[in-house]
């Protein structure tokens, strides 16, 4: 009986600091025009429905990607629930190999919730020729 209390005791110790889901979290593709797409999924690992937003940021640092676009960017998703992204690179110059990273974050936090973990995916897309 103790061993049982104490799992239960580390899985809700464990629930806050429980994070978006996104994956694949790394992810490479070539293309031979302008632009590449990747799918991502995102999870809603939260006992309740929540609303998760994207940033698109370089892959070292977090400088915003402006050439990167996410559909959808903000997606709200029920306990449990996951979705896929679609995720297209634009205007990739013949021979150019450009990383980025995709992050996702709860939109907004709960009350009494002082961290919001981020989540990133990092993908790279090679433009051959």
């Amino acid at each position: 009986m103790r061993r049982a209390t104490a799992i239960v005791l580390a899985l809700a110790a464990a629930a806050p600091a429980a994070a978006v889901g996104l994956g694949p979290l790394t992810a490479e593709g070539l293309t031979d025009g302008p632009r590449k797409a990747f799918y991502l999924n995102i999870m809603n690992p939260y006992p309740v429905a929540a609303e998760f937003e994207t940033q698109t940021v370089d892959y070292d640092d977090e400088m915003p990607v402006s050439r990167v676009q996410v559909i959808p960017s903000t997606i709200k998703l029920g306990a449990g629930r996951m979705a896929r992204l679609l995720v297209i690179a634009n205007d990739l110059a013949p021979g150019e190999m450009f990383k980025f990273r995709v992050c996702a974050e709860r939109s907004t936090l709960p009350e009494g919730v002082a961290i919001n973990a981020r989540v990133c995916s990092k993908l790279s897309a090679h433009r051959v020729g």
